[in-house]
């Protein structure tokens, strides 16, 4: 029996989201960061651009907007605790009220 070990490439988390990005063509990325999320911001890719929202619900209005006119998905960047909450606590009611009409 052999000892070796299939040979396993490490990618980091920023670098394979932004490949997934470019493999599904989103060009836009959406956000309301909060200082958790710097590191992913810090050298950003000239080829995707950041859209910079003051508020999750914007943020999340934006990229909806992106995906209905792009007919393609909309990447959503908040941050992780807060930002999350917000927009769980904004869209709910709304998307409740959407599947009963």
């Amino acid at each position: 029996m052999s000892s070796l070990k299939p040979a396993t490439k490490t990618v980091a988390v920023k670098r394979a989201t932004f490949d997934l990005l470019r493999n599904f063509g989103i060009r836009g990325v959406f956000g309301n960061p909060g200082s958790t999320e710097l590191p992913f911001l810090s050298d950003w890719p000239d080829d995707i651009d950041y859209v910079l929202g003051l508020q999750e619900a914007s943020v999340v209005g934006r990229a909806d907007g992106y995906a209905q006119t792009t007919r393609n998905a909309g990447f959503v960047n908040l941050h992780s605790a807060a930002g999350v909450g917000n927009v769980l606590a904004i869209s709910t009611p709304r998307i409740a009220t959407r599947r009963r009409s």
